[in-house]
């Protein structure tokens, strides 16, 4: 831990050569999903007499995991462009390609002071009609102007095809691509897409646990890694697709709370919602394939819950 902690306090004193010394003076884990691996650090920089603290987060990259193959820079990007927009992603400060410092690549950010929340909604709430406002926030992001349109990998797709491609490529790096229940989802999926879907950045992850709050305000939206270009209905089925694999209560047709509390917030409709469940279902069979522990049940759950949405063709 030594040598780890004065590579990165060196790191930091050449990111500000102005200063005469640079300290960490404190290193601790932050709370995290699954998939990520993040650490809290403060920082002391002494300048002309004065000593300064930065408060910061330091997240480097996963060589393996459920996610994989990760992408910080990726992160970074998204993040950095985000700070254009009414979305309180925290601001980026540093992002740093080369291993020799840390054994992987790395990026920095300023440290957001909120209170977290448990995976699931469990009633209506002022928090979750502020979380469902944050998050028709992101949807309204104009993401071509912002510097986002790197995210849509292939611009002539549609919005289901542009994100399965990136979530096939995910299940051929865990080498279940040909997976039977991938390849009849994925294939349900492309043929029955809504004519009505759009394009809009996505969080990918809409869970409770990735809005920091204060009160009932939403101060921070954080873990962009499955940022993408899709469908807004997208990410309320990916969250429908976590309470069925992790034990929440879905809803009838794909709705759920937050669903429900989106609706009610920007005015607007929601259809085919049973469909964007099943698409987020297909993301979470490939989760579940990667957290090989418990998979078996995932996927028995995953069964289970098309055969609900989609008919008795689902059954394992």
């Amino acid at each position: 831990m030594d040598d780890w902690r004065a590579r990165l306090e060196a790191w930091f004193s050449e990111r500000m050569p102005s200063a005469e010394h640079v300290e960490i003076t404190r290193i601790g884990r932050l709370p995290a999903g699954a998939s990520n691996e993040t650490l809290s650090l403060d920082i002391s920089v002494q300048c002309d007499g004065y000593a300064i603290g930065l408060p910061l987060v330091l997240r480097p990259e996963r060589a393996g995991g459920i996610l994989a193959p990760y992408d910080v820079a990726r992160q970074f990007r998204v993040m950095r462009a985000l700070s254009r927009t009414d979305v309180p992603a925290p601001a980026v400060a540093w992002y740093e390609s080369d291993r020799a410092v840390l054994g992987a690549p790395f990026f920095c950010m300023w440290r957001i002071s909120g209170e977290t929340l448990p995976l699931f909604w469990y009633g209506d709430s002022p928090r979750l009609r502020a979380a469902a406002r944050m998050l028709a926030t992101v949807h309204a992001v104009e993401w071509r102007t912002a510097g986002l349109a790197f995210l849509r990998e292939q611009p002539e797709a549609s919005p289901t095809e542009g994100e399965l491609a990136s979530w096939r490529a995910r299940a051929e790096h865990l080498r279940i691509g040909r997976a039977p229940l991938l390849v009849a989802l994925g294939d349900f999926l492309t043929r029955n897409e809504p004519a009505d879907a759009r394009l809009a950045l996505l969080h990918g992850d809409p869970n409770p646990g990735n809005y920091l709050f204060r009160g009932v305000d939403v101060v921070g939206v954080v873990d962009w890694e499955l940022a993408a270009i899709g469908d807004p209905r997208s990410d309320l089925g990916f969250y429908a697709g976590l309470l069925t694999v992790f034990g929440g209560l879905p809803g009838e047709g794909g709705r759920t709370l937050l669903a429900n509390a989106y609706e009610a917030e920007t005015g607007r409709a929601l259809h085919n919602l049973d469909y964007y469940e099943a698409l987020g279902l297909y993301r979470m069979a490939i989760v579940m394939a990667a957290w090989a522990s418990v998979s078996h049940f995932g996927m028995d759950a995953i069964a289970r819950r098309l055969t609900n949405l989609l008919g008795p063709r689902w059954a394992a």
